[in-house]
């Protein structure tokens, strides 16, 4: 036997929430069928959040486009410009599916305005209201039943009205469609991709040029717009869970992209003092502002000028170090022992980022009782074996550590190997067996070679992930201490040759609870065991 794994049903039992197996989109494209059946949410993202209208379903591409506004996230729909349609007709898919909504309400200063290239903003003096329209997160006036096109103010308090009053059911009501309330996406980085658009109170946002752009949105201001607009959102729907400030990396929740000194790797960070007036402004009105803390996470080590997250091997055959640094990625989330070498690791962290156990205690102690959420991820390796499982790999560490949600990123490449991990997850048969909702106590003594995740809803049951991260052949010996006799183990794959979970065998349980599984090189494996 290569190596030893104990499984204990009745020890360190811990919900998984369903909610960590989200996934993206940016304008309701959806994954395949036999994926979307494992998806417990779907969150609308990417830049073009920021720019989003509401309104007409506008938006602008930022770089993509050379800052154009055009319809891109309406281009499916039957009627492109009918106010929130983009939303609510994602809301509704979501809704018939039984799946939850996670909506990007816009804290911008301006989203687009009317269709338009080339527009000069790089000329001083250039009419913004022309080409934008200002954003107002709360309206001083009643809401109109459609908003008005010609007052030059998009309301972001206006769109969750208006989205709630196209479907007969509480949409922010609790249960498996719920819809939860983003605050925008990235808005650390407000200044990168919208420089244009803002009209903060911070440094000047100066081209190559001399060229003033606007000026930043400071942490400070953010953190007052966040209160105003959460305090709004719990008038209007008590129910409604706001998820925020969805930082896009490291030095978003510490320093606000580097824009604030006072705030050091080693001391305090932005996101302590952001947790604090939350509390306090929470505690002040008796109501909870903030309901999940989010951030989003990629590998950051650097191959050949690609960060590990976004390296892919139908681009070129991976190296590899770079195999083994998307199979070993997941293991910043929790391990103190293991450095990826990124610039956050070398240059802030100084050693290993272990990243949810900090936040996770961070979070804690700044408003207890607000979870925790990664709202975009994505291990890097399209198109190799090594993307499935660091996906299967990312999905165990949520759930034994109690993430609360979390929502992988469909990266623009074959998705065909990460799907297939997320499928062997949550639908590894294409008929709905999957890992069960309970963690449980599982001794595995190895970290880099393999991972082991086990869970168990009923005595009678109890599921077992097995991850061979190594070149060869592996057999793990797996006892499972439980109050029944298992009799049956089922066995479901992925392999460097299927990229889909693919049925191994039914075997009978021998020996009293004891399971030798031989397990392929790079592959993982969902066990089923059952009791008669």
């Amino acid at each position: 036997m290569d190596v030893v794994t104990v499984v204990n049903t009745n020890e360190e039992r811990r919900r998984i929430s369903p909610l960590i197996y989200g996934m993206n989109t940016v304008r309701g494209d959806l994954a395949p069928p036999d994926v979307l059946a494992g998806v417990s949410f779907v969150r609308r993202g990417a830049d073009r959040a920021n720019s989003y209208n509401w309104e007409t379903n506008a938006s602008n591409g930022s770089f993509a486009t050379g800052w154009g506004n055009d319809m891109l996230l309406a281009g499916a729909l039957a009627n492109p410009t009918a106010p929130g349609e983009l939303d609510r007709s994602i809301i509704a898919t979501n809704i018939a599916a039984g799946r939850g909504t996670m909506v990007p309400f816009v804290m911008n200063d301006y989203v687009a305005g009317p269709p338009a290239s080339n527009i000069p903003f790089t000329t001083p003096g250039w009419n913004i209201d022309q080409y934008f329209r200002r954003v107002e997160l709360v309206k001083p006036t009643p809401f109109a039943a459609t908003p008005d096109l010609n007052d030059g103010v998009v309301y972001t308090d206006e769109h969750i009205d208006f989205l709630r009053h196209q479907f007969q059911t509480d949409i922010f009501a609790s249960g498996s469609s719920q819809v939860m309330v983003g605050t925008d996406n990235e808005p650390d980085l407000f200044d990168f991709n919208y420089p244009m658009l803002q009209r903060g109170a911070g440094a000047a946002i100066v081209d190559a040029s001399g060229v003033v752009l606007g000026h930043r949105v400071t942490g400070d201001e953010f953190t007052a717009d966040f209160l105003r607009f959460a305090q709004r959102v719990k008038q209007m729907a008590p129910n409604a869970p706001i998820v925020g400030p969805d930082h896009y990396h490291y030095d978003g929740w510490t320093s606000w992209h580097s824009t604030m000194p006072q705030y050091t790797d080693d001391g305090r960070w932005y996101m302590d003092d952001f947790l604090a007036e939350v509390r306090a402004r929470s505690e002040a009105i008796g109501t909870r502002l903030l309901d999940t803390w989010d951030f989003h996470w990629y590998p950051q080590r650097v191959f050949g000028g690609t960060y590990t997250w976004a390296i892919d091997n139908a681009v070129r055959p991976m190296t590899d170090a770079e195999i083994e640094a998307v199979l070993q990625g997941p293991r910043s989330y929790w391990d103190p022992e293991f450095d990826e070498h990124s610039w956050i690791t070398d240059d802030h962290l100084h050693g290993p980022a272990y990243i949810l156990t900090r936040l996770l205690n961070r979070v804690e102690a700044g408003y207890p009782g607000t979870k925790l959420g990664v709202t975009e991820y994505f291990p890097g390796g399209c198109s190799h074996v090594s993307s499935a499982l660091a996906t299967v790999d990312s999905l165990g560490v949520f759930g034994r550590m109690g993430i609360h949600m979390a929502a992988m990123w469909p990266h623009k490449c074959d998705l065909r190997y990460p799907y297939g991990g997320f499928k062997l997850v949550r639908n590894a048969d294409g008929n709905g067996l999957r890992f069960a909702g309970t963690s449980v106590k599982v001794e595995h003594p190895e970290k880099a070679p393999s991972s082991v995740y086990a869970a168990s809803d009923d005595a009678r049951e109890t599921t077992v992930l097995v991850i061979n991260k190594t070149n060869a052949p592996r057999r793990f010996g797996l006892r499972i201490y439980n109050g029944m006799h298992f009799t049956e183990v089922e066995v479901h794959r992925i392999d460097a040759e299927h990229a889909d979970p693919y049925p191994v065998t039914r075997d009978a349980v021998v020996k009293y609870n004891a399971y030798a599984y031989e397990a392929p090189a790079m592959s993982a494996a969902l066990l089923v065991f059952r009791a008669p």
